[in-house]
């Protein structure tokens, strides 16, 4: 609930910006050890690291235009030029495709890339919705219950003037748990793609229950919102990998024995 970290003179750090540059620093380090541990060049991990994320955030504001399509056409530049106002699925479905490409391009196992990427995505998320909860976005219901927070009027959350669900920090707890899952469920793993096929199944989980209780303006497809209705495949997408790698690594084996 403080938009502004630091401020000197002109110069401005906002809180956001801020724990998304956290998110993204901490789960660079988390996934470059992991990727050194599995003999992965550095420079070259790096580079797909990069260029991932820039495709990503470029899909988290191109989604985040489909959400609001008639508000984006009365003012397209305030809309582009936003600080806040990006999908976080728009930024996994453009980043999967960029990784797809850049594993290719690199001669390199994409699903074990991605399993490698995808245990770090939780974390950094996480801190991403810390930033959205000190912005004031994202947020939930209104609710007279015990856990709802009264945010600064000038902040999107605060504008009616009453308490609100906190969405933000709900999710950003759950990620924490995810992200440590993911950690102990790689340990085990079977075969390659299966944290990947296992992280979309479980966050669409989380994201499909607590659009509920969010209040924001959201997109809509028919009775779901728009978020709920890319769980939904997503979701499906994920069982059907999982069980589609597990069987192809089954029948490898089989020829092997």
């Amino acid at each position: 609930m403080h938009p502004v970290l630091l401020k000197f003179g002109s110069f401005t750090i906002y809180t956001y910006g801020f724990f998304v540059f956290l998110g993204v620093l901490f789960g660079y380090f988390f996934c470059l050890k992991q990727a050194i541990r599995e003999n992965i060049n550095k420079g070259v991990f790096s580079d797909i690291i990069f260029w991932t994320l820039i495709f990503s955030f470029l899909g988290a504001r191109f989604f985040y235009i489909l959400t609001d399509f008639e508000n984006f056409l009365l003012n397209p530049l305030e809309v582009l030029l936003s600080r806040s106002g990006f999908v976080f699925y728009g930024g996994v479905v453009f980043g999967v495709v960029a990784l797809y490409v850049l594993a290719r391009l690199h001669k390199m196992n994409f699903f074990k890339l991605s399993d490698i990427i995808v245990s770090g995505v939780p974390l950094a998320h996480a801190f991403g919705r810390l930033g959205c909860f000190s912005q004031g976005c994202c947020y939930g219901r209104e609710t007279d219950s015990f856990i709802g927070v009264l945010f600064p009027k000038d902040s999107p959350a605060g504008f009616a003037g009453v308490r609100v669900i906190p969405t933000q920090l709900i999710e950003a707890v759950s990620l924490f748990l995810l992200f440590a899952a993911l950690i102990i469920l790689k340990k085990k793993k079977k075969f390659d793609g299966q944290i990947l096929a296992f992280y979309l199944i479980f966050y669409s989980i989380i994201r499909f229950i607590i659009e509920f209780f969010r209040g924001d303006p959201r997109g809509s497809i028919l009775f779901l919102s728009f978020s709920q209705s890319i769980s939904v495949i997503l979701m499906a997408f994920g069982i059907f990998l999982y069980f589609w790698l597990g069987l192809r690594a089954a029948q490898k084996r089989n020829k092997i024995i």
